[in-house]
């Protein structure tokens, strides 16, 4: 959870509007990238304390149940769920890589492939006139 709102805040210092997705969702945060040639654009990460490319430590190799004697828990490759950015921190950095990147690598190759530099949303504006008031405090307040 703590990497999570990391990568949020991250995300909102470059200007984005981030929502948090649902539960049991293959991603954690939904960016608006805004309209791309008239539809509206979204980006969705799966952030991970220790990067990897599925749901599953093990890519669901190690059979691990729901409950005793219950059914194997399901794994899913991001890659296949469409997760476009896949994030973590590394040395307090919030780092991201591309699903044209991680595609179905092991966890030991992210330390190596190349890394995602998020936009900076250049579109992004205050809501407040840039016209400077000289009045008193209060009215300045609804300039």
């Amino acid at each position: 959870m703590e990497t999570t709102l990391k990568v949020q805040l991250h995300l909102n210092s470059l200007g984005w509007m981030v929502m948090r997705s649902e539960e049991e969702c293959s991603y954690d945060l939904i960016v608006d990238m805004g309209l791309v040639e008239g539809k509206r654009e979204f980006c969705t990460i799966q952030v991970k304390t220790t990067p990897r490319t599925s749901s599953r430590p093990s890519a669901g190799r190690d059979g691990e149940s729901v409950s005793n004697n219950g059914k194997t828990r399901n794994n899913y490759w991001y890659y296949d769920e469409d997760v476009t950015l896949i994030a973590s921190i590394i040395d307090d950095e919030v780092v991201y890589w591309h699903r044209n990147d991680y595609k179905y690598r092991k966890p030991s190759e992210f330390k190596n492939m190349k890394r995602y530099n998020f936009p900076l949303n250049k579109k992004m504006f205050s809501y407040r006139r840039p016209e400077i008031c000289v009045q008193s405090p209060l009215e300045d307040f609804f300039c």
